[in-house]
C-alpha cells in the first residue's frame, strides 16, 4: 500500500510538472531555415505558421519555383523543431513520472504511425488523384 501511495504521489507531481512544461512549451516559437539561412520560417508550438522572412538575396538568386521550395523547406524544418520539442517534453515528463516504458511505447507507436502514413501517402501519389 505504501508503494502504491508513493507511486501515486510521483504521478501527481509529474502531472503538475507536465502542466508547467506544457504551458511553457505552448508559448514558444520554433524556427526553420533554408537557402543558407536566407529564408526563415517561424511556427508556434502546434505548428501554425507565424512568420516567413526572405532575404532579398534569396529573391534575386532563386527562381520562383526554387524560392517556393526553399520556403516550404524552411516551414517543414520549423514544424519539425516544434514536433521534436513536444516529443522531448512528453518523454521527459513520462520519465520523471517513473514511466520510461510508456515513453518508449509512445515512440514505437509514433514510428509505426509515421511509417504507415508515409507508405499510404506514397501509394496515393503513385495512383494519382481521385477522379470524380
Amino acid at each position: 500500500m505504501r508503494e502504491l501511495r508513493a507511486r501515486m504521489e510521483r504521478l501527481s507531481a509529474a502531472a503538475a510538472w507536465m502542466d508547467e512544461l506544457a504551458a511553457e512549451w505552448s508559448t514558444r516559437e520554433y524556427a526553420g531555415s533554408a537557402d543558407g539561412g536566407r529564408i526563415t520560417a517561424t511556427v508556434d508550438a502546434v505548428g501554425t505558421l507565424r512568420a516567413v522572412d526572405i532575404h532579398p538575396l534569396a529573391m534575386r538568386r532563386l527562381d520562383s519555383r526554387a524560392l517556393a521550395e526553399a520556403v516550404l523547406t524552411a516551414v517543414r524544418r520549423a514544424e519539425a523543431a516544434a514536433e521534436a520539442a513536444k516529443e522531448e517534453m512528453l518523454r521527459g515528463g513520462l520519465e520523471a513520472a517513473g514511466l520510461p516504458h510508456v515513453a518508449a511505447l509512445l515512440g514505437d507507436a509514433r514510428r509505426a504511425f509515421d511509417e504507415r502514413a508515409s507508405s499510404e501517402g506514397a501509394g496515393r501519389l503513385q495512383a494519382g488523384p481521385a477522379r470524380r
